[in-house]
């Protein structure tokens, strides 16, 4: 099973595997990321536990929570210094966690569904 993550605003999907993603929050947290918590697009029971970052039920990531996670992957980055393909899946999640203009240029960190 994978995660799929939908860019608010924009609607630009990014999957991974479930360890990927494991590996990109755990990473965020050791470098300081204190999870805000999601949102329930379907709040039907106070059930929802909003810490649950791991399930794909339509959480909604805020853009706060969004660029706390941006900045603890780049001190991720540049104190651990991964290889390999945690580097790779690191870097092209914040590539995708940030929408730019045509050139470039760094708009905002919209949040994200989690589906």
């Amino acid at each position: 099973m994978g995660m799929d993550l939908i860019r608010r605003r924009d609607s630009i999907k990014w999957t991974c595997n479930n360890q990927l993603w494991i590996y990109i929050l755990d990473s965020a947290k050791s470098s300081g990321w204190k999870p805000l918590g999601v949102k329930h697009q379907k709040n039907d029971s106070n059930d929802n536990d909003p810490m649950d970052y791991y399930s794909n039920d339509n959480q909604i990531v805020t853009p706060e929570d969004s660029e706390n996670l941006n900045v603890a992957l780049i001190k991720h980055l540049d104190e651990q210094k991964p290889k390999g393909i945690e580097k790779e899946i690191v870097e092209d999640f914040l590539l995708w966690l940030s929408r730019q203009d045509e050139e470039g240029e760094f708009l905002d960190i919209p949040g994200f569904l989690i589906r």
